[in-house]
């Protein structure tokens, strides 16, 4: 029983870290894809920009409802497998992915963009 106990609650941590980890590109990016195909058929850009907007606030919450849940089910398997786990791993997988996430767009913004707007980095 522990063992599968394990198992599945490394499937559910797998879970949360996919998740979180579509909550800073993924989403955002295809309520703005949407957006624009809702300013296409209007030409209204407050349109475009409330739906992008309300579409990704609601999609946001309830994905954080399904990772609390989730972290939730997290827990039972871990306490289930026996150790004695008082809390959920989402917090430490939210700072993870953050952390990830920040970095990626770091990256992408000063080696792929060529945007060097610091004062210590090569302008070109």
């Amino acid at each position: 029983m522990g063992r599968r106990a394990n198992a599945a609650a490394a499937a559910v941590l797998a879970a949360e870290a996919l998740g979180t980890l579509l909550l800073w590109a993924p989403l955002p990016f295809a309520w703005i894809w949407i957006g624009g195909r809702v300013y296409a058929l209007t030409g209204s850009l407050f349109a475009d920009g409330s739906v992008a907007l309300a579409g990704f606030a609601v999609t946001a919450w309830l994905a954080m409802r399904a990772l609390a849940r989730l972290d939730q089910r997290w827990i039972a398997l871990r306490r289930r497998a026996g150790y004695a786990q008082p809390d959920g791993a989402l917090t430490q997988v939210v700072v993870a992915s953050a952390t990830l996430g920040l970095t990626a767009f770091v990256a992408w913004y000063y080696l792929f963009s060529h945007a060097f707007i610091l004062p210590f980095m090569p302008s070109q």
